[in-house]
C-alpha cells in the first residue's frame, strides 16, 4: 500500500480510505459531499479497471449520483452502464476522502465491492475504451489512476 496522502497527475489528493457503516453516509454528507460511487469488482484476485475516454486513464467503474439516488443505487447503475455487469451483490466497503482540484473542494466517495465467481461478459459504453483485470501486485503505470489503484488495493486487501 502507498502512504497517504497520494497525489495524481492533476494534483488531486487521496487523503484517506476508511471503513464506516453505509448508514453513516447521510451523516457524513452533511459535512462533506458524497457525490459519487465506485465499484471494486474482483475476479480471481484481480480488479476490473476501465479505460476512461475523457480522462485517458484506467480507473474503477463508477460515477456521479443522479438526483435522489442513493450511493448504492448509483454504484449499481454506473457498473451496469459502464461494463454491462448487472444484478450482482454490492457490499459497501469504505469511504474515500479526497482534496480535489478544478475546482478546489473536499469530497467523499462511496466505495462498493463485488466478488465475481466467473469472468463476466463485458460491454463498452461511450465512456470507456477498454477493460483490464489489474492485480494490486502489478505496477501502477502512468496511464492508471494511482488514486483508484490505491482504493482498489486497500479494499481487496481489506485494509481500510
Amino acid at each position: 500500500m502507498a502512504e497517504l496522502p497520494l497525489r495524481d497527475r492533476a494534483g488531486n489528493l487521496l487523503l484517506a480510505v476508511r471503513r464506516v457503516a453505509e448508514s453513516d453516509l447521510t451523516r457524513l454528507a452533511a459535512a462533506v459531499p458524497v457525490p459519487a460511487s465506485v465499484v471494486v469488482a474482483v475476479h480471481a484476485g484481480a480488479v476490473l479497471m476501465m479505460f476512461d475516454r475523457r480522462r485517458q486513464q484506467w480507473e474503477l467503474p463508477g460515477g456521479t449520483r443522479e438526483a435522489g439516488e442513493s450511493s448504492h443505487r448509483a454504484a449499481a447503475r454506473e457498473l451496469a452502464e459502464e461494463t454491462g455487469i448487472c444484478e450482482v451483490v454490492l457490499t459497501f466497503a469504505a469511504v474515500a476522502e479526497f482534496a480535489l482540484t478544478r475546482p478546489a473542494r473536499q469530497e467523499l466517495l462511496a466505495v462498493y465491492r463485488t466478488d465475481l465467481g466467473a469472468a463476466p461478459a463485458l460491454s463498452l459504453s461511450e465512456e470507456g475504451l477498454g477493460f483490464r483485470w489489474w492485480s494490486p501486485g502489478e505496477r501502477v503505470g502512468a496511464d492508471m489512476s494511482p488514486l483508484d489503484a490505491e482504493i482498489a488495493a486497500r479494499v481487496l486487501a481489506d485494509v481500510v
